[in-house]
């Protein structure tokens, strides 16, 4: 079999799998068909209904029974109207259904109705998504675009794309993942033009690559610092993968370069991996430095503000240690979206008591006296080193341990509500500790933690 004769056979085996079947587009075309003709009966200030999203434009994946409805109303209604509005009208559609109320700019209704995962947003009828008067008034404009630009074939492609990104962990729009969403892959496809096009593209994307659909006036690059950049062709002022870390996009690079050079299943479907033994952790363990701290996820807040939250006091407590002199050579977050676990790999958990501090140079009078007023435990010095005043101090914490724990304790009353409820029961573990948690989803983490490649490798 030839080379794109082989290609094709493998996406064919793959679209098989992925495409939802003919009933599962024939019931959720129902429902949206049943809510529009309910939203008729309903007296209210909205116009219509917009039905938005991969499903709506035919590009969603197999089992996605995710429906994004949008109840549109005039732009002359005021704000405070429009959240009462949607409200009211989402309850009467969810009537005797589950459902619970979100936020984006302004609260939504989502929930469940026949099996389908149903999102019902209020949002302004505008005349481009450019004069958008909230953040969701441009989503029926990106189904327009695409609509229009999509060929049958380039829909196929884009549930490719999608479900390449969904093997290696690399797909979505939520904080969690950092990855990139549906609508940014659909564009990648839009610009590219196919499947193809797109792995060869991202396998020599460069730093800050750009994708420009439309003219803009100004290079993107000029006010956008993300490793991606896709400007949203409704609305020049929005990056669409700015959610998508660094880390990421290097993955998304290597998993289409080791496509290229075999291609295979593995990278739609991913692959599983031989979880570790737990002395095989151990003997690991005893080559580095280690430690963690474990909190609870918080419950009653939005699930994509937490992760955004827990990545920053990540950072925040590898600062912390850093400004104590400890070297943090690696950092990992892990949750369930039950238990929290904040990693910390360093060079070493204690300190010597001692630090050497370097001054000013000698013949700098005025700043050496400041140097020298400055207030610590000086065990030996002030003497002369390479033409710099030199120091040598006592150091206020020498124990990794000791600095997190006191930094946990001290964010317990100063963080953000959803922090505190986090940090409530935290604690510092050790190596020893957290060997005892050492199971099920965490400990498949840690092994691909300690392997240090990803699975399509």
């Amino acid at each position: 079999m030839r080379g794109q004769d082989k290609m094709n056979s493998l996406y064919k085996k793959v679209l098989k799998k992925i495409t939802p079947s003919a009933k599962e587009i024939r019931a959720e075309k129902k429902l949206v068909e049943e809510i529009r003709h309910k939203l008729t009966k309903i007296k209210g200030k909205h116009s219509h209904l917009e039905w938005c999203g991969s499903s709506a434009r035919g590009t969603h994946l197999k089992g996605d029974k995710d429906l994004d409805l949008f109840i549109m109303f005039e732009k002359e209604l005021p704000a405070e109207q429009l959240e009462q509005e949607g409200i009211r009208i989402a309850k009467t559609i969810f009537r005797g259904h589950k459902w619970e109320k979100a936020y984006s700019q302004h609260p939504y209704l989502r929930g469940e109705i026949n099996g389908f995962e149903v999102e019902i947003v209020p949002s302004y009828i505008v005349p481009s998504g450019k004069e958008k008067q909230s953040a969701v008034d441009r989503t029926p404009f990106h189904n327009k675009y695409l609509l229009k630009k999509f060929s049958e074939k380039q829909k196929q492609d884009a549930r490719l794309l999608k479900q390449f990104l969904k093997g290696i962990n690399a797909y979505g729009a939520d904080l969690k993942n950092c990855a990139l969403p549906g609508y940014g892959v659909e564009l990648l496809i839009v610009y590219y033009g196919s499947f193809d096009k797109a792995i060869k593209a991202i396998a020599g994307w460069k730093e800050k690559e750009t994708i420009l659909l439309e003219k803009r006036e100004r290079n993107p690059r000029e006010d956008f610092f993300t490793p991606l950049i896709i400007i949203d062709p409704v609305d020049e002022n929005r990056n669409v993968a700015s959610a998508l870390s660094e880390k990421q996009y290097e993955k998304m690079k290597l998993a289409a370069q080791k496509f290229l050079e075999k291609p295979s299943e593995k990278f739609f479907f991913g692959t599983s991996i031989t979880i570790w033994s737990k002395q095989k952790i151990i003997e690991e363990l005893k080559k580095r430095e280690f430690m963690a701290i474990q909190a609870e996820f918080p419950k009653k807040i939005l699930s994509d503000l937490v992760w955004g939250q827990l990545r920053r006091y990540l950072r925040k407590a590898a600062n912390q240690l850093e400004e104590k002199d400890f070297i943090v050579k690696k950092t990992d977050l892990w949750s369930d979206e039950d238990k929290v676990f904040f990693l910390y790999e360093l060079k070493e958990l204690n300190l010597s008591k001692t630090k050497k501090v370097f001054g000013p140079p000698v013949s700098d009078k005025e700043n050496v006296k400041k140097f020298l007023e400055k207030k610590r435990k000086i065990i030996s010095g002030p003497k002369k080193e390479n033409g710099r005043i030199l120091l040598e101090v006592e150091r206020e914490k020498t124990n990794a341990k000791q600095v997190l724990q006191e930094y946990v304790n001290e964010c317990k009353t100063q963080e953000s509500d959803g922090m505190k409820v986090c940090l409530r029961k935290a604690k510092v573990l050790t190596e020893k500790d957290l060997l005892e948690h050492y199971k099920g989803a965490l400990a498949e983490h840690l092994t691909k933690y300690f392997e240090g490649k990803e699975a399509f490798e």
